[in-house]
């Protein structure tokens, strides 16, 4: 059985995100992959712009967090949307990757919602036969 890349559910106040990948580096990608379709449907992206983004944690699940903290302020600050997202180094306590995209233009883009942050709450990170798997819930 071949496993999505991620799935959205519903969370009173909240939206959560389950996201999945054969290994922690795929994970990662589809989390954020994920979180930005939950912005803007990635197909109205246009890859014209990009940044490295560097974050440390304590462990996968605070690295997850922070990886993903770190996508929601880019939009913040600089109204950037991602839709190629390349993980190019991951430890357990620090990831680097490259985000590509563009900024958000009202005129071609749905933003649906509006992400204040990847919280804590039932966050997690497990392994099983399949690969990896994390639970994601979402302040809006």
């Amino acid at each position: 059985m071949t496993r999505k890349p991620y799935e959205v559910f519903d969370h009173t106040a909240y939206i959560g995100l389950h996201a999945y990948g054969e290994t922690l580096p795929v994970l990662f990608r589809n989390a954020a992959r994920g979180m930005e379709n939950l912005l803007v449907p990635l197909e109205q992206v246009r890859v014209v712009t990009s940044r490295e983004i560097i974050v440390k944690g304590h462990d996968p699940i605070s690295l997850l967090i922070a990886w993903l903290n770190e996508l929601i302020f880019l939009f913040d600050t600089e109204y950037l949307l991602f839709r190629d997202i390349e993980i190019a180094t991951l430890t357990e306590t620090a990831l680097t990757g490259i985000a590509r995209g563009e900024p958000y233009d009202s005129q071609r883009h749905d933003l649906s919602s509006a992400i204040k942050a990847a919280t804590w709450h039932e966050a997690t990170v497990t392994q099983d036969n399949e690969g990896y798997q994390a639970r994601i819930i979402f302040d809006l």
